[in-house]
């Protein structure tokens, strides 16, 4: 309906027209009809007013041959038309209609991809209230019925279309994301609970063959000599080492896939926890961990102690001292936790130092239990934490292990 843009200015703009097309008619060359098809964007003009809707037609053809101009009137043309039709490029609708507002095309929409094509919405009465409630039912934009803004209509309707086509875009990849999302949670709960199958499996038979070891030496030790006892003693510690390395090759299997929220950790009660469950092995070797005073950081709980606990371990374990000592220290460089854990133990060859950290690289003799997994469980901690780690050391000089944790773990590369 006419309020804005009068008649007397409408018919001013066409008289425009009709001379400009006038003149470009002597110059216009004739295109390959097939071209022009391909190109061609179809646009459905929802308009009452016929002088309206043959100005936007004539803007249209000024501006391109690449616009096909359909006209209806009512928002029930509109849909009649888009019922036998394929979705347009685009829909033009005046606001103020016979049947009804032209938002009502857009069907309840509350968002720009649920309309199902990109949609203008015209006004002659432009306020700032219809343009918000026009944008919020799925309109790309809005344009006021002025002279100024019809003949910038082709251009912002080119505008509209690409804005639409990234919005489409956008949500069809965020789509995408989430199937994979939810794909990789699913392969990951499947590996969890095919790991822990193995797992179990595995352990089954070495629990039968412990067992029976067990009775064996019991039952018929005083049968055996000292050479068939020493056979059963070897059984019995391989297959203990054989559980061993189920666990190890578990978590490791773990490491970047087990689920776990990032939290505040207080260090010195993780290190004390820690001391507890290696209580074992300090009554064993009689070693001491000590440390001062540790930061409280926010981390994935189970994997910093995990990593924590290998290295102590090992710094006890791989040491010939009177009293093993392992130094566990902390300092901040601004955007990292530089972490330092030295032990007092038999220290590593400078040639083997660039291998420990590989899988199953086990460069000790098999006098050290263990099954060579534990350096490359922490090398793969700190790869999720986007940290790195390394050692220095010498053979009988001690080991003293370096690795940094960023200040702030990116929620988004988190562990699981």
């Amino acid at each position: 309906m006419l309020s804005l843009c009068s008649k007397m200015e409408v018919a001013s703009v066409m008289e425009e027209e009709i001379a400009e097309n006038k003149r470009g008619s002597d110059t216009m060359t004739d295109m390959d009809e097939s071209e022009v098809r391909a190109k061609t964007k179809t646009i459905l003009l929802i308009e009452d007013e016929e002088i309206h809707a043959e100005l936007i037609r004539r803007i249209f053809k000024k501006n391109s041959r690449e616009w096909d101009i359909c006209h209806v009137t009512s928002i029930k043309g509109a849909l009649r038309w888009l019922e036998k039709n394929d979705p347009p490029s685009l829909v033009i609708a005046d606001y103020l209609l016979p049947d009804g507002t032209g938002l009502e095309i857009a069907k309840g929409a509350t968002s720009a991809e649920e309309v199902g094509f990109p949609l203008i919405i015209l006004t002659g009465f432009g306020s700032e209230q219809l343009a918000v409630l026009s944008l919020k039912s799925g309109a790309v934009d809005y344009v006021v019925k002025s002279a100024e803004e019809l003949q910038e209509l082709p251009w912002t309707s080119e505008r509209a279309i690409r804005e639409w086509e990234n919005i489409i875009g956008r949500k069809r990849a965020e789509g995408e994301l989430e199937r994979y999302v939810k794909e990789l949670e699913r392969t990951n709960r499947d590996l969890d609970d095919f790991a822990s199958t193995v797992s179990h499996d595995l352990r089954a038979p070495l629990r039968t063959i412990q067992a029976f070891s067990m009775l064996l030496m019991e039952d018929y030790a005083d049968k055996l000599d000292e050479t068939g006892r020493g056979y059963l003693d070897e059984v019995s510690k391989a297959t203990e080492r054989m559980d061993v390395l189920i666990e190890d090759l578990l978590k490791l299997s773990r490491v970047g896939r087990k689920f776990t929220e990032v939290e505040a950790v207080d260090l010195n009660e993780l290190l004390e926890e820690i001391k507890s469950d290696l209580g074992a092995r300090f009554e064993e070797q009689g070693g001491e961990v000590v440390a001062g005073k540790l930061p409280t950081i926010s981390i994935q709980r189970v994997w910093m102690k995990e990593l924590l606990m290998n290295l102590i371990d090992n710094g006890l374990k791989f040491n010939q001292a009177d009293k093993p000592r392992v130094e566990v220290s902390c300092e901040e460089d601004g955007k990292n936790y530089i972490f330092k854990v030295k032990d007092n133990g038999i220290g590593i060859e400078a040639k083997y130092q660039s291998r420990i950290f590989n899988l199953s690289e086990r460069l000790q003799p098999q006098e050290y239990e263990g099954t060579g997994l534990g350096l490359n469980i922490c090398k793969n901690i700190l790869d999720k934490f986007g940290g790195n780690i390394q050692v220095e050391s010498g053979p009988g000089e001690g080991s003293t292990f370096c690795f940094s944790i960023p200040q702030k773990i990116d929620e988004n590369d988190r562990m699981g």
